[in-house]
This record gives C-alpha cells, structure tokens and sequence, in this order.
C-alpha cells in the first residue's frame, strides 16, 4: 500500500468502531481467494453472496480484521454502515496520498478505449490504469488502492449502473483531469432519459479537484450544461466544428485507419489515426487533449494516435477459419456504438458485408424503436446482410428486411455462426451485442 493504515484510523475514516486489537495493515482485500497476511478483509454483500459468511475463513487464512456491516464473531473486526462505502473510503485516502496525476474518465460511448489509449501514450510513466471492467463501487477502489510510490499517474475508468454511482465514484476518485466522452442512449432503464444519462455522466466533473482540468465533446448536445458543472476549472473541448478548442476536419476515413488535420489555437498539425471511424477521431482528440493537460505538446501528443490501441473486443480485427474478415466488437454495445461500428463494416474493401447482432440492454421502454432503428440504419449503410440472434435483434432484422435487406434470423450462436462460417476473404462479418447477449460466443466458434 502506498501510506501504512492502522484499524484504528481506518475506524475513524469509515465513522466506524473497531472491536479487537490495533494493527497495521498490509492490504485491503474483498475476495477471500486473494487473502494475503496481515490483510483487511471487506465483507461486501451482494445479490448471490454475503462476504460476512467468510469471515472466519479470512481470518484462517491470515487476515487481521475484518470490515463488517454487523457484529461477527472474530476476534479483530471494524463496525462500520456500509462496507462498501468504508471500501471508497480507504481508496480515497490512499487517493489522496498519491502526488501524482490521476485522470478519471466516462462516457456513454469511448471510455475504454480513451483509458487504454492515454495510458498507452504515457509510455515513459509508470501508469496505474483500470483493468477490464473494474469500473463501479468495487472495481475503482480495488484499482486506486494499488497504487505504490512507483506510479507515476492513474487513469481510472468510472461507470454506472444505477443514478448517484458516478457521484460516488467521484468523490472517492477526486480526479485531477476529467474526460468526459459522451452521453448517448446506453442506460435508459434506469435513468429514464438521455437527459438523466447527461446528468449522471457530469457528475464526474462535480467532483473534481477544484485545479482540474475537464475535457468536454463540444459536440454532445449536454456539452454547454457540462461546462456550466466545472465552475472555475479550466474547459478544453474537442470537436468537429472550429467552436471547439481542439477540432478536427479535413477528415480521411478508411477501412483500417483515418487522417485528419487537428486544429488547437491557431496551431494546425497533421494526423494518422490507427483505426477505423469517426468516432475513434473524436477519442483521439480526447486522448491529446488529456495528453496535453499532462505536459506534453501537440506535436507528441498527436503522435501517439499513430500506435494501435487494441481493447479485446473493442472493433478487434481477427480473421475466421476460412480467412474471412471478423470485426469483433461484443465488449458492449449502445445504439451510438451500433451505429459506428456499423459505419466501419460498410468501409471495408470487400464484396459482402454482414452483420451479426446480438439485443442491446438496459435500453428500457425504448429498446423496440432502437433496435428497429438499427436494422434500418444498416440497411441505409448499405450493409449486404443482417443475421439477428434472440428476438430482440430480431426487430433490428425485421426493419433491415422491410428496407429492401437480406436477413437471417436466428435463435442460437451456433446458428449464427453457422451462417457465416463457410465465407472466405472476400467478406466482412461484424459481431456486435452487449455483453448480455454473448456474442463472443459467435466469434470462438468462427476462430477456434
């Protein structure tokens, strides 16, 4: 750990009380399977299991204390409300011993691309980042809390899946630099309306060190009620249209990479993107924007979209078995990230494209009229066909149909798969789905 904590004071900062012997600690832990001697075990409980039926086990196996919402009998524990509040609350303070950078990001759409690509383009600094999904009330503090005098920045990923988790998330990050993507249609089951979304996403900003610096879509309809959040923090925008402080135009856009011209106060530079779409561009400038807010020049920080930034999952190019294209992009999806990576499957240079789509989540009273709006999008894109698995894709294939589309409508992975296993190089697939519909199914039958 970065600065040594006694129960004691973790106590004080949880509004606590500890029951049992003082000590320090060497750890704070939440999965009884990582249990490392003179560790904190946090008991969390959670929809399928309750930590606090393991507190025993931690203690056996060499934990000190345990972090307990309710009396446990052990020898050494902390009393606290919540644990998972008193979790963040540990993070922050390991946060807020850290001299530092510490980048906080979110966004309906780009996030974790923006993550992996800044922290890639930090590659003269040792940079703690958040892995896979480590983005919510668990994984964040897990992140901040293994941060060592040896980093030299943080770039944490923040998501929500419920209103008031980003605040939260917020105050335990207190971020230097803020980047806030988009706001798109992602999460309308349970924040009701893009607007809600909007409102969830600024709260990132909210909460940000009263020096940092926040990085805006001048594009993204909320963007002027964003900047109204940052108060006296310093605003830099990107965008496609010269109201933004970084913008891009004379854009290039190809079926593996792009190229643009980036303008930033008066000064004008060149630019290869590695990676196909629009909207990797706008993540572009939101990488060089933050680039910038840590040091660097325009000149460097444009540089660095030049190396590949490859998020498993994430518009990743493979080939199948029989040597056709695969563009692998089940790690999430919304209606806007649909949309994107449906614009890249019509610019591949080949004979037929196809699409391979799995439901979209979370869409709540709207998920129908947005999947039929996707089928009809691809239609107008020009896509040769679109295979649907579940019911809900369905809807999509259904409106690409009723537009003049071929499309297939299956029930199974394997039957998708089935469809589209025999095409060779001179096809195009594209998988694409939340991370509730499992389209990577899809793509370990056409690869393995």
């Amino acid at each position: 750990m970065l600065i040594k904590l006694s129960l004691s004071q973790i106590a004080s900062l949880c509004g606590g009380v500890l029951i049992g012997e003082d000590q320090v600690i060497k750890g704070v832990v939440t999965d009884t399977r990582k249990i490392n001697g003179g560790c904190l075990f946090v008991a969390i409980k959670g929809e399928r299991f309750d930590g606090h039926d393991y507190a025993q086990s931690a203690m056996d196996q060499g934990a000190i204390a345990v972090l307990s919402e309710k009396d446990i009998s052990v020898s050494s524990y902390i009393r606290v409300a919540s644990t998972v509040a008193a979790y963040g609350r540990i993070a922050n303070a390991i946060r807020e011993a850290f001299t530092g950078p510490v980048v906080a990001i979110t966004g309906s759409n780009g996030k974790t691309t923006v993550k992996d690509w800044l922290a890639q383009s930090l590659d003269e600094k040792n940079v703690l980042k958040t892995r896979a999904n480590l983005n919510n009330q668990i994984g964040v503090p897990q992140t901040l809390l293994e941060l060592t005098g040896d980093h030299d920045a943080a770039v944490i990923e923040a998501g929500t899946s419920f209103p008031g988790e980003i605040k939260k998330l917020a105050e335990i990050i207190r971020a230097d630099v803020v980047i806030l993507t988009n706001a798109s249609g992602s999460h309308f089951e349970g924040f009701g309306s893009l607007e809600g979304i909007a409102v969830e996403k600024g709260e990132l900003i909210s909460a940000a060190r009263a020096t940092a610096t926040i990085i805006l879509n001048a594009d993204d309809a909320y963007f002027d009620y964003w900047k109204t959040l940052a108060n006296q923090r310093r605003v830099c925008s990107f965008g496609f249209t010269e109201s933004a402080d970084l913008y891009a135009h004379d854009l290039v856009l190809e079926a593996e990479s792009s190229r643009a011209t980036f303008t930033y106060q008066g000064e004008s530079v060149a630019v290869y993107v590695s990676g196909a779409g629009r909207h990797l561009v706008a993540n572009g400038m939101a990488v060089v924007l933050a680039l910038m807010a840590l040091g660097m020049s325009l000149k460097d920080a444009v540089a660095k979209l030049a190396q590949p930034v490859q998020v498993p999952g994430r518009m990743e190019r493979l080939l199948t078995k029989n040597k056709a294209l695969l563009i692998n992009d089940c790690y999430n999806a919304s209606p806007t990230s649909v949309e994107a990576a449906i614009d890249v499957l019509a610019m591949q240079k080949v004979e037929k494209t196809w699409l391979v789509l799995g439901a979209l989540g979370e869409l709540g009273a709207q998920q129908d009229e947005i999947h039929k709006a996707l089928g009809e999008y691809a239609q107008q894109k020009g896509i040769s066909c679109l295979i649907s698995v579940g019911p809900i894709a369905g809807l999509a294939a259904q409106a690409f149909r009723a537009n003049g589309g071929e499309a297939i409508f299956c029930q199974t992975h394997n039957e998708a798969a089935s469809v589209v296993q025999a095409l060779n190089k001179a096809h195009a697939i594209l998988v694409k789905g939340s991370r509730s519909s499992k389209m990577e199914n899809v793509v370990n039958i056409l690869t393995l």
